[in-house]
C-alpha cells in the first residue's frame, strides 16, 4: 500500500519544480549581483534590481525544505522542519542585508535574528548528523552480526 502524499509534496517532489527553483535562484543571484554593481556605480535602477533579486532569493530560500531531499533514512520530518526553518532564517538574513544596503531602519535586528536562527539550525544539524551516525553504526554492526550468525 502506497503512502498518501499531500498535493504540496507531489508538486515539490517533481523534477519540474526543482528545475524551476534552480532557475529562479540563478535569476535572483544574477539580479542581485547586477543590482549591486549598478547601485555602487550610482545608477538609480540598481536599487530596484537589488530589491528584486533579494526578494527572489528570499522566496527561494523559504522552499529549502522542499527542494533538498532528506539524505538520511530516518528523520525525514525533522529534516523538512530543519530545512524550512533554515530557509526562513536565510530569508530574514537576506532581507536584513538588503535593509542595511538601502540604509532602511531595522536591518541590524533582522540580521541578528536571521543569523542567530542560522546558528541554532547549524547546531541542530550537528546533533542530527550525530544521531544518524550512531544509528548507522548500530545498523552496520547488526548486519555484520547477522552475517556471522548465518555462516
Amino acid at each position: 500500500m502506497e503512502s498518501q502524499q499531500s498535493p504540496i509534496d507531489k508538486i515539490s517532489n517533481s523534477p519540474q519544480f526543482k528545475s524551476f527553483m534552480n532557475k529562479l535562484a540563478t535569476f535572483g543571484i544574477l539580479l542581485t549581483v547586477v543590482g549591486s554593481v549598478m547601485k555602487l556605480s550610482g545608477v538609480q535602477t540598481g536599487e530596484t534590481l537589488l530589491i528584486a533579486g533579494a526578494g527572489i532569493l528570499s522566496i527561494v530560500s523559504i522552499f529549502l525544505g522542499r527542494i533538498f531531499p532528506c539524505p538520511f533514512h530516518v528523520g525525514k520530518t525533522l529534516w523538512k522542519f530543519s530545512m524550512t526553518l533554515t530557509g526562513f532564517a536565510l530569508a530574514v538574513t537576506i532581507i536584513g542585508l538588503l535593509f542595511l544596503l538601502m540604509h532602511w531602519p531595522g536591518g541590524n535586528r533582522m540580521l541578528m535574528i536571521g543569523i542567530g536562527t542560522l546558528v541554532i539550525c547549524a547546531i541542530s544539524w550537528l546533533f542530527f548528523l550525530r544521531h544518524y551516525r550512531k544509528n548507522r553504526d548500530v545498523k552496520v554492526f547488526e548486519e555484520q552480526d547477522e552475517k556471522e550468525d548465518n555462516k
